[in-house]
């Protein structure tokens, strides 16, 4: 039986209630208002709870794209979504332009949609408009009940201090730019960014510099700028916090680790009694059985020696094998006085083969390193001595009692000493025992058996991981949706980079968050979860006048091949006589790359024909210059008269060969019974039927 698209399905309102006649007998008034209240009651049925299926992937667990009311790909990315009154709004980064981070400054604007459901969006334009702009990312707003504005904030590496705040009358703005915050210095936040209003009205500003830490800045009354408060946590290498409060407990949401545009990337959060902290996480560093134990954490350092200078440091350490497989590895630093700042050393090893000593100089990155091969192996779990002696400009390594490795640079004279286990999906861990640190002439600067205490130790915090991999994305924010009865919606969503620079490719994971009576984040499981939105009245696609045949807007995912011999097709069986007034194709353009460069778009247009199975009965070029690099509906207007039952197809195809090529979204779960998908690869002379494959299209028809 063919369905019709659920969009598509007309709606009515509940017919009104007539009004009873006014009787003059209570008792009779009475009698009848019952009778009619219990007619009400049980003739028509109540109005059940909307729910919507928050659609992630497809049947096959493959990703899917989401589209607006009118059929275009949702382009808002790294941002947030928010509830204004009876609306849910989503603030992004647009792609559609063909922005790159690091690689052009052709910087789309930042759109919002609005949506009663969460899953029907409407594209409501930019909040703030296109420009050139290098670094331009996560748009937030807030709504401020004692100005009764709508507050802004994004990440501009071009402004004074790295951010820009605008306001509004309305979610949808048009929003005004105003002075540039004056953040505190020792934030140093410069990059991603959450904006959260407590419930006392009081407005917080959680920002992060450069990947590494996290802020959390109070900020003044109109939410413009820092009332002076902050708390920088201790928590290292990850990026995108999001702020949120459940049950008196202040939860710090982030990308653990950082990693711009990557998939696969883990997500972790942190507690807190005040947004100015403490915060706490899990232990990544615990005494067990007089040993050390450190699993991920990044960094943790000596609570003094930033002045040391001259002095060897030893220890034992044992190499623990990571999440998966028999690779171990321990890292150790000397003359560190601030988070990859210094010099790490990084002994690992599978066990199979003689292991490794890399030595690198960081300064946030690895300016300089180099690794020589060890005479042994190194084995998961077995025990080794380490001693790091540092004189002058030299540093000289011995493991075991023997000399490996003597390296000469000047770039830090002198700082603390530290371990440090890669924070990432791939867990790093190690044991450590017995620390000493002494100067040249035997003094004992440290000595630690860990029998103990950590006091000794600036011990580094550590997220708890609800995600290796955030569903195949990197996370974006929890939105905190309030509802009419019981507690808020925490809706999380990651943005599913897949490591392409197209970004306006990137596809959407969203799950409400769940708790544990203790009030521990549930991990995330990957799915279609089912909510109930509040106000939760049912959202629509926009209607299409005269719309004949379509495939619909679920379920498709996205495929970049038109070019050259290669064309594709889509059938159609026509449902009425007329003139096929207009035809539309969701398709977009995407460009030739090696590594992180700037695409090259398809140097050819896109051919869009017509045709009954025999002949072109219509065509037209569409430059590329017209197709945007997100998923977009190209609408064309054939005017040609079609026969109802009578089968039709849209060809598309390219002359384009060199470089890039044009893309379309179809659906492998048979979304348009009327036809079906066909692929050319000899440059349209025959074409091959793809059963079960659809393309997004859809076609209207004027009758004659």
């Amino acid at each position: 039986m063919r369905r019709t698209p659920r969009a598509l399905l007309p709606t009515s309102p509940l017919p009104a209630p007539s009004r009873p006649r006014i009787l003059r007998s209570r008792t009779v008034v009475l009698a009848v208002l019952s009778c009619l209240l219990l007619t009400v009651l049980t003739a028509v049925p109540a109005r059940a709870a909307v729910t919507t299926d928050l659609t992630n992937f497809g049947p096959g667990g493959e990703q899917v794209t989401r589209y607006d009311t009118d059929g275009n790909a949702v382009d808002a990315h790294d941002g947030a979504i928010q509830r204004f009154g009876n609306t849910y709004y989503l603030y992004g980064t647009s792609y559609d332009c063909g922005y790159q981070w690091q690689v052009n400054s052709t910087f789309c604007g930042f759109k919002v949609y609005s949506s009663p459901d969460l899953a029907h969006w409407t594209d409501r334009g930019y909040v703030v408009g296109p420009r050139d702009c290098s670094f331009c990312f996560r748009p937030h707003a807030v709504y401020n009940e004692t100005t009764r504005t709508y507050v802004l904030w994004v990440n501009d590496q071009g402004a004074a201090d790295k951010f820009r705040v605008y306001t509004a009358p309305r979610p949808t703005g048009p929003f005004t730019e105003q002075p540039v915050p004056d953040l505190p210095a020792g934030t140093h936040c410069t990059a991603d960014l959450d904006v959260f209003v407590d419930d006392d009205g009081t407005g917080y500003l959680a920002c992060s510099n450069a990947g590494w830490h996290i802020a959390v800045i109070q900020l003044t009354p109109d939410y413009l700028g820092a009332a002076g408060p902050y708390d920088v946590t201790g928590v290292t290498r990850v990026e995108a916090p999001s702020l949120f409060k459940r049950d008196g407990v202040y939860y710090l949401a982030m990308s653990d680790p950082n990693c711009g545009y990557c998939t696969g990337t883990g997500t972790s959060y942190l507690t807190a009694r005040s947004p100015l902290g403490p915060w706490t996480g899990r232990d990544a560093w615990t005494v067990e059985d007089g040993a050390l134990t450190v699993k991920g954490g990044l960094y943790g350092l000596s609570q003094r020696g930033e002045d040391w200078t001259d002095y060897t440091y030893s220890f034992d350490v044992a190499p623990l094998p990571a999440r998966s497989g028999t690779f171990a590895q321990a890292g150790f630093s000397v003359r560190m006085n601030r988070d990859d700042h210094g010099y790490l050393l990084l002994l690992n090893g599978a066990g199979t083969s003689n292991g490794k000593l890399t030595v690198l100089r960081r300064a946030g990155k690895t300016t300089a390193s180099h690794t020589v091969t060890l005479d042994k192996p190194i084995i998961a779990g077995e025990w080794h001595h380490v001693s790091v002696t540092v004189s002058g400009p030299t540093l000289t390594t011995s493991i075991d009692g023997v000399r490996v490795d003597t390296y000469t640079d000047s770039t830090y004279p002198a700082g603390k000493v530290g371990f440090r286990e890669w924070n990432g999906a791939d867990l790093e861990s190690a044991r450590f025992d017995n620390v000493r640190v002494t100067s040249p002439s035997g003094q004992v600067l440290l000595a630690d058996d860990f029998s103990g205490d950590l006091s000794r130790w600036v011990v580094p915090t550590a997220g708890v991981k609800i995600s290796e991999d955030s569903c195949g994305g990197q996370p974006a924010h929890v939105a905190t949706l309030r509802q009419r009865h019981g507690e808020p919606m925490y809706l999380y969503f990651s943005d599913l980079w897949n490591y392409h620079t197209n970004e306006a490719l990137a596809n959407y994971y969203w799950q409400p968050l769940t708790f544990a009576d203790d009030g521990s984040i549930a991990p995330i499981e990957c799915g279609n979860p089912t909510v109930r939105p509040n106000p939760g009245h049912p959202g629509r696609q926009r209607p299409v006048p005269g719309l004949d045949q379509g495939s619909g807007v679920t379920g498709f995912r996205t495929g970049c091949d038109i070019a050259g011999a290669v064309h594709r097709e889509q059938s159609f069986t026509a449902g009425r006589r007329g003139r096929l007034s207009s035809l539309a194709v969701t398709v977009f353009k995407d460009g030739t790359e090696e590594g992180r460069v700037e695409r090259t778009p398809p140097s050819e247009p896109l051919t869009v024909e017509i045709t009954d199975g025999s002949r072109t009965l219509w065509s037209e070029r569409i430059p590329a210059a017209r197709i945007g690099w997100s998923p977009r509906n190209l609408t064309v207007h054939p005017g040609i008269r079609v026969e109802r039952g009578h089968r039709y197809a849209v060809r598309l195809g390219s002359a384009t060969t060199a470089q890039g090529c044009y893309g379309a979204a179809y659906g492998d779960h048979d979304p348009y019974r009327g036809g079906t998908s066909a692929v050319s690869r000899d440059g349209g002379a025959t074409f091959t039927a793809e059963p079960g494959r659809d393309l997004k299209f859809l076609t209207t028809v004027r009758r004659a």
